[in-house]
């Protein structure tokens, strides 16, 4: 009766627990996880393994099959000791949940397969001869605890300092920072990000703790380990396989690690398993004459999981781009978007993806950033979206050549195969160039065509850049007025201004991991730095580094300085609240100085990490704030600060050291700037010598009042410019598009789309053929007219 209970208890039990276990995780779900590793399962199956040979062993008498089984026994007994230890809390619900299938046994294995080892090892002591050698069983257990250590440390050890990064003051935060960075499991902390982490087995046992860590504030601490955010990488696999409690209840809680708690908000959050980027199209128009482009941007998203998605990214826009057309594929037909206020696209949007409808929906995220969402996206067919860019080209070399960038992800919460490529068409009048890759063609109707299927980090700026001639152009553009084409025109003027010199200059440099190859790059920038002019460099490193004192500029004090810069070390993910800050306080006594923030990708909100409180914002600020990001990714921090500040993202047109070198040289220098006008037709003498373009120019015109009327601030102004976008079917910061499925949607929100004949599209080849014989009877005509008497 014992032997049978030793094999039932010690053998079967530990085995069948195991195998439970495994396939549904429903300790690791409900408690803690007592398998985090592989090393961990081969432990716990050396339990069940041990102790049938220990049983074997005492029925055949051999002496070394007993010597040998009496080693093992000691690891036995160290391995169901500390388990024992683990679930010893458990140990009075496995009495009232023993008759729950598993769940009661669970508990009760490891100190059943305790009792039985030593059982057994008191029966093969007995079954040894006197004269034998016993082998000692703390050898055994010694082992079996080193590997058990050895498996538990870096899991372990990763979760508690994770606690301690979260939790902590902030010596132990930096500390705990520290130690993950060097030591930490990347891909612990990656899935604590979608689900909240487990406790430790044993040394959460040993060393208990209070307070959770959220998932928000696991990809706080990704972001301050690793220097990235959580969604560049892919969701961790094997996260959950199923709640115990709810196999049966299909209406019961869903699973955590399956949820897209980020659903219809504003957040991109996690990447979304098996949801990808199936197709990308990006096609465009250029008038290099009068400095403005025309893109689309078509795309479509696919999945291979079950259930309705939600496609969100952030899409890097060119500089002082502006959406004006939002366009959704339903059963093969576009549908177009309605243009309202932000709050009232977003509200309807919402309500429909609860009603699990087709919506897209397009908002703007701070300055050059749009927030794309459209939903849902299902196993059997793509889902298709078109969005149209109204694009001002960058004036260069003086303002004979003008520079286009091209879209691209910031952020997203969608995989992109390595092998994926997106096409693009970029046509125009004037001849192009790119040493961006494919092919630039000059066509048989005169237009210079660039074909290219580019790899995802090469729509990076300033790898995708055009560069397009402007030898025919004249000073001054021009088209009618898309509100009253009658009574109005707008028209542009290229003008040459002078780049005002900040008296001081703050510049604050992220030491993040991301910023590690920069580095080299300011530091030699610095050497074009104009002199005589107040300087200060600060660092982001766990805090703030004064790399440079505030004081004139000297030779010695940019050397110095450059040196610093050179050997500062780049470590994790920083927060350049605490910098800023800094700056503020050091700005704030000139009324011409100027914060250059130089940094990686940065999700953390203002103030969301460290000592800085974030009323610093919106006290006494720079004049100015020039944005230098490096790589790509979230910036969440620019979205407060260009609320408050005047805020301009420099445009990345080659290296880094090159765009420093552009900004600091250009300062007490000229520059091309393009302004643009609302004007009556009376008050316009003539356009004879002006050049004609697009309505494209009156929606650029559109968009720079409407932050013109922002920045008077009021109710009043955020009004006006909010209907003023809404007219000129503009996304802005005050307004949004959303496309729903059906004109009922549009009535009950009060929106309503826009008329297809409205909005932009890109000419095909055939179009421009048209264009030019178009052109050349007029230049006819024209001629015969001046001819006649």
């Amino acid at each position: 009766m014992v032997t049978f209970l030793a094999w039932a208890l010690g053998v079967l039990l530990p085995a069948l627990t195991l195998l439970i276990e495994l396939n549904s995780r429903m300790c690791a779900e409900e408690f803690f996880d007592p398998l985090p590793t592989w090393m961990h399962v081969f432990l716990v199956a050396c339990v069940p393994l041990a102790n049938g040979f220990g049983l074997v062993a005492t029925l055949e008498g051999s002496p070394r099959w007993m010597r040998a089984a009496l080693v093992a026994n000691g690891a036995v007994l160290g391995i169901s000791a500390v388990y024992t230890a683990i679930f010893l809390p458990l140990l009075p619900l496995s009495v009232i949940a023993i008759l729950i299938v598993g769940m009661g046994l669970l508990p009760l294995a490891p100190l059943f397969s305790l009792i039985t080892a030593l059982i057994i090892r008191g029966r093969l002591k007995r079954a040894l001869p006197a004269e034998a050698p016993l082998p000692r069983a703390w050898i055994g257990a010694a082992v079996a605890l080193v590997a058990f250590f050895a498996a538990e440390g870096r899991v372990a050890g990763t979760r508690l300092a994770l606690h301690a990064a979260v939790n902590g003051g902030p010596k132990t935060q930096r500390a705990a920072l520290e130690w993950l960075r060097e030591a930490g499991s990347e891909e612990i902390l990656r899935a604590a990000c979608y689900v909240a982490p487990q406790r430790a087995s044993l040394l959460d046992f040993l060393m208990s703790f209070d307070g959770a860590v959220s998932t928000a504030e696991a990809r706080t601490a990704y972001y301050r380990v690793t220097g990235q955010p959580f969604n560049t990488r892919p969701k961790p696999d094997g996260l959950s396989t199923g709640r115990f409690f709810h196999l049966a209840d299909e209406d019961g809680p869903p699973d955590p690690a399956r949820v897209d708690w980020e659903l219809a908000t504003s957040t991109v959050g996690g990447r979304v398993p098996g949801l990808s980027l199936a197709s990308s199209e990006l096609k465009g128009s250029v008038d290099g004459d009068a400095a403005l482009a025309y893109l689309e941007w078509t795309m479509s998203f696919a999945t291979t999981a079950e259930g309705q998605s939600e496609a969100r990214t952030q899409v890097l826009l060119p500089p002082g781009a502006v959406v004006s057309r939002v366009t959704l594929f339903i059963d093969g037909q576009e549908r177009e978007a309605a243009f309202a206020s932000t709050g009232k696209v977003e509200a309807a949007y919402a309500k429909i993806v609860r009603a699990r409808r087709d919506p897209l929906l397009v908002t703007l995220r701070g300055p050059d950033r749009l927030q794309v969402q459209c939903f849902p996206v299902v196993k059997a067919t793509p889902m298709k979206i078109k969005i149209g860019f109204t694009v001002p080209l960058l004036p260069r070399d003086e303002a004979r050549f003008a520079t286009l960038l091209l879209p691209s992800f910031a952020e997203r919460n969608f995989h992109i195969p390595e092998d994926f490529r997106h096409v693009v068409r970029v046509e125009s009048r004037r001849p192009l160039t790119t040493a961006a890759g494919g092919s630039v063609e000059q066509r048989h109707d005169g237009v210079s065509e660039w074909l290219g299927s580019l790899a995802d980090e090469a729509l990076q700026p300033p790898k995708a850049m055009l560069t397009v001639e402007r030898k025919g152009a004249a000073e001054v553009a021009w088209t009618e007025d898309l509100m009253d084409a009658q009574g109005y025109i707008v028209r542009q003027q290229l003008r040459r201004s002078t780049v005002e010199l900040p008296a001081r200059v703050i510049l604050v440099v992220e030491g993040s991991k991301a910023m590690k190859e920069a580095l080299p790059e300011i530091a030699s920038a610095l050497s074009v730095f104009p002199k005589g002019t107040e300087l200060a460099v600060l660092a982001s490193r766990d805090g703030v580094e004064e790399i440079l004192p505030l004081g004139p500029v000297s030779d010695e004090g940019l050397q110095r300085a450059a040196k610093e810069l050179q050997g500062l070390r780049a470590a994790g993910g920083q927060d350049g609240s605490p910098a800023l800050a800094r700056a503020w306080e050091l700005a704030a006594g000139s009324e011409r100085s100027t914060v250059i923030w130089v940094h990686g990708p940065h999700p953390l909100e203002p103030g969301a990490v460290g000592d800085a409180p974030n009323w610093w914002i919106t006290s006494r600020h720079p004049h100015e704030v020039l944005d230098v990001m490096v790589g790509r990714g979230p910036n969440r921090i620019a979205v407060d600060l260009s609320r408050a500040v005047r805020f301009r993202p420099v445009p990345r047109l080659g290296t880094l050291e090159e765009d420093l070198r552009r900004v600091f040289t250009s300062w007490g220098g000229h520059s091309y700037v393009l302004q643009r006008d609302r004007l009556p037709v009376t008050e316009v003498s003539s356009t004879g010598e002006a050049w004609k373009t697009s309505s494209h120019l009156a929606r650029l015109w559109a968009s720079s009042e409407s932050d013109r009327l922002l920045a008077e601030g009021g109710d009043e102004s955020r009004e006006q410019a909010g209907a003023l976008a809404a007219r000129h079917q503009l996304v802005t910061e005050v307004s949004g598009a959303v496309v729903l499925e059906r004109k009922e949607q549009y009535d009950e929100a009060g929106l309503r789309p826009v008329e297809p004949g409205t909005v932009p599209s890109v000419p095909e080849p055939e179009t421009w053929m048209l264009l030019a014989v178009a052109c050349a009877l007029l230049g006819a005509f024209a001629f015969r007219l001046r001819r006649a008497p």
